[in-house]
């Protein structure tokens, strides 16, 4: 049968998409990167108004990860040492995260990155929670107060990488996963072979299966993705080719061709699922981040735990895949907590895996003037 030239290079760029082709085939040249970006023009008027060193831990603050990569964080500065972190409702994300758990999650993590700079510059934060719901503007006011420097590898902020591919299938060692875990409570790891993983596994590809059914998810994360590098430029947030490890010939195509139609259609969604399941297919298990409750409090502060726990997962070569779907799903939703033998409630399903070679760090990030407001 004869096939039009759009729909033999669709075909191809789907293929190489499941594939994985490696970045070693990139022939064509590579979409933009964080490394193609800057600190941004207004980044000089919030120095000069809070200082130099506390600007500093504004933009360190944001590399920490979110959902979609949609940066949901707001910072308003009532003065130099007194700050407020809301969330932005621009970007929440309505039809997967309806009750905005993984928007907490994130502005924890954020906030765990801001006390993380803070201390390298000598500043401790105090931190008093301000949030009722999940849905309140302001979640949490800070206060910097002068202390002793603390010495702090900060890199590690700016190298972190949520990785989709290239995972092994060893377990996750004990005294490396003591060592990333670092004393916090609330974390559980089930090797690849035991009946849990295999219960995750399932449901990460089924949840997403069911959520590539509604056409709204669709539309939500078609418009989150930035394929071309104009749409990169303009907006520095979401998913780009590269981070989501589309690279080589499909990622070029994809940045030349693709569109929100293409996210839309039947083809994309039965490659998005059967991507989930060669995913789940090879990894060193799953890691299960939990919290006491679901209020806004413990929300941050499981945003923040998991944050230090994916700090220090790159010096142990492990690669971090949040797959948290089956949360927001039914029936897997009600059956996680008593399938997975957890005592708190699960926040974050984290697919793990040791990595041959840890790749830099490509997530855009909006300047920093965009998310603060003075």
């Amino acid at each position: 049968m004869a096939v039009s030239r759009r729909t033999f290079l669709v075909r191809a760029a789907q293929c190489a998409f499941l594939l994985a082709v490696p970045p070693g085939l990139a022939a064509c040249g590579g979409g933009m990167t964080r490394d193609d970006t800057a600190k941004g023009e207004g980044y000089a008027r919030i120095s000069s108004a809070i200082g130099p060193e506390r600007a500093e831990i504004l933009w360190y603050a944001s590399f920490a990860p979110s959902s979609h990569n949609t940066q949901p964080w707001t910072v308003s500065i009532a003065s130099a040492n007194r700050w407020v972190v809301s969330s932005s409702r621009e970007r929440w994300l309505p039809e997967v995260d309806p009750q905005n758990r993984e928007t907490l999650v994130s502005i924890g993590a954020f906030v765990e990155n801001l006390v993380t700079a803070a201390a390298t510059f000598g500043f401790r934060i105090a931190v008093e929670p301000l949030a009722r719901t999940p849905f309140d503007k302001e979640l949490v006011r800070l206060e910097l107060q002068n202390a002793v420097r603390r010495e702090y590898p900060l890199e590690r902020l700016l190298e972190r990488r949520t990785l989709r591919t290239g995972f092994k299938s060893d377990d996750i060692d004990a005294e490396d996963f003591s060592f990333i875990v670092g004393g916090d409570d609330g974390f559980y790891y089930y090797r690849p072979s035991s009946v849990e993983s295999v219960w995750l596994d399932n449901a990460a590809v089924e949840s997403m299966r069911r959520q590539m059914t509604r056409k709204n998810v669709q539309e939500e994360l078609a418009k989150w993705i930035r394929w071309s590098d104009a749409d990169a430029r303009r907006y520095r947030n979401g998913l780009t080719p590269e981070s989501m490890d589309i690279t080589g010939l499909a990622g070029w195509y994809v940045r030349n061709f693709y569109g929100t139609g293409d996210v839309l259609s039947k083809d994309f969604r039965n490659a998005s699922v059967e991507r989930a399941r060669k995913q789940v297919a090879e990894s060193g298990g799953w890691i299960v981040v939990t919290s006491r409750d679901d209020s806004p409090i413990a929300l941050l502060d499981a945003g923040r735990r998991f944050e230090r726990m994916f700090l220090k997962a790159k010096d142990r070569k492990i690669a971090v895949h949040p797959m948290s779907q089956a949360l927001e799903e039914s029936p897997w939703a009600e059956k996680a907590l008593d399938v997975l033998s957890l005592s708190g409630k699960p926040q974050l399903l984290l697919r793990v895996g040791y990595m041959r070679d840890y790749p830099g760090p490509v997530s855009l990030r909006m300047p920093v003037s965009e998310t603060t407001i003075l």
